[in-house]
């Protein structure tokens, strides 16, 4: 048995968190002595355990608490400790989901400063809904997922799926929304062809770069993202009017070079 000096400092936690725990009905000791010294068994080390992982989980005290009563129902010990294990890996995939999302929405985010220099009041009520509602953008993402497949040929969908992800940390975005942002700064100044020219080179040397000097699959896919007039861009930065600029400078670009 552990004493409950022995048990708070094995665990680092404090005596006093113990005796909150105990008042709580949370973890009371298996046995107090006629001198009031609390001792703890294997059981409620198992059952501290328990509560500190779901305690970093997020868990309230008196949700955790019914967690546990919850495990308790089942018959037998081996059972009880079973089933809140159980209930522990669940609670620690959903934050790792959660997590995960909750990274891939800040890459974005990030991205979205580094090219537009500020994020609209919009687009961040659009995060806090998005962090509210992620079976939503799962969904989504398997439906465009669905929509490629039916139009691009599976050696084309390698090809796409080697592409970075604004979602990502990918160390091709940094450079890509740095360029990005360049073209619509350009697209909204006086006409500047050695600028434009500039701008048209390095593009095409990312589209060969990425699509694998592969131009029908870089075309396709330049139209598929292509949103309607009107519409929001499809890909963060690409709206209709910044890649009907990008067509005129490469298409400059080109006819220059091949001349």
């Amino acid at each position: 048995m552990y004493k409950i000096g022995k048990l708070a400092a094995d665990a680092g936690i404090t005596i006093r968190t113990l005796r909150y725990y105990d008042r709580m009905n949370l973890l009371k000791p298996s046995l107090v002595s006629e001198s009031g010294y609390r001792y703890y068994t294997m059981d409620d080390v198992l059952r501290l355990q328990h509560i500190t992982t779901l305690k970093h989980l997020g868990f309230t005290l008196a949700e955790i608490k019914a967690v546990l009563e919850d495990a308790e129902q089942t018959t037998g010990r081996a059972d009880a400790w079973r089933q809140a294990i159980r209930l522990q890996i669940e609670a620690v995939r959903n934050e790792v989901e959660r997590l995960n999302l909750l990274d891939r929405m800040l890459h974005t985010t990030l991205y979205t400063l580094e090219m537009r220099g500020d994020v609209n009041a919009t687009e961040v009520l659009g995060f806090i809904q998005q962090m509210a509602h992620h079976e939503k953008i799962d969904k989504d993402n398997k439906i465009r997922a669905s929509l490629r497949k039916s139009r691009f040929q599976p050696e084309e969908i390698e090809i796409l799926e080697e592409l970075p992800r604004l979602d990502t940390d990918d160390p091709r975005n940094m450079a890509w929304v740095t360029l990005l942002r360049e073209v619509r700064e350009q697209s909204h100044a006086p006409p500047n062809p050695e600028v434009e020219h500039r701008l048209a080179a390095r593009l095409v040397d990312i589209g060969e770069d990425w699509f694998r000097g592969n131009d029908e699959t870089l075309d396709k896919y330049w139209e598929w993202i292509r949103p309607e007039q009107g519409n929001e861009a499809k890909v963060l930065g690409l709206d209709s009017e910044t890649m009907a600029f990008i067509d005129r400078i490469v298409d400059n670009y080109l006819a220059k070079v091949q001349q």
